[in-house]
């Protein structure tokens, strides 16, 4: 069973990171691995300010789909010429830590996109005796903002 999927558009401003982990806290209440999604959500909707179109004006939208055990979070924002990488975890590096976060606490994460638009996701699962199809079929691209 897959629900519905929810989304949200956010103004791109800094403050919006709040309100980006407060929706996906909201919409995966009482699932096991809400605090996860929340932290998650928090370093995509950064980096989108951070490096692509999103930020000083622009906008990004946060989508959330959940079934009986997994969760899936993506970000869209407005593009970068740079793909998104994971870079390896240090204890000295100041910065440069959050798609390495993600990929550590997310069962998969990945991205699609360019200059004009991307998207960033990832998945969690728990307690699940199999996956689910729609788990196992590739990550989300679900193009440009609305």
């Amino acid at each position: 069973m897959m629900a519905r999927a929810r989304r949200r558009v956010f103004p791109g401003r800094n403050e919006q990171v709040a309100q980006a982990r407060r929706f996906v806290g909201r919409v995966l209440d009482g699932c096991p691995v809400t605090d996860e999604a929340v932290l998650c959500v928090s370093e995509l909707a950064t980096n989108a300010l951070l490096h692509t179109g999103s930020r000083a004006g622009g906008k990004f939208e946060v989508i959330v789909q959940h079934g009986e055990s997994w969760a899936r979070v993506a970000v869209c924002d407005e593009g970068s010429p740079i793909t998104p990488a994971a870079r390896a975890l240090d204890s000295v590096s100041e910065d440069g830590r959050g798609l390495g976060l993600v990929a550590l606490v997310a069962d998969r994460w990945g991205q699609c996109g360019d200059e004009y638009g991307r998207t960033v996701w990832f998945e969690l699962r728990w307690d699940a005796p199999e996956v689910p199809a729609i788990a196992r079929e590739p990550g989300p691209c679900v193009g440009r903002i609305g």
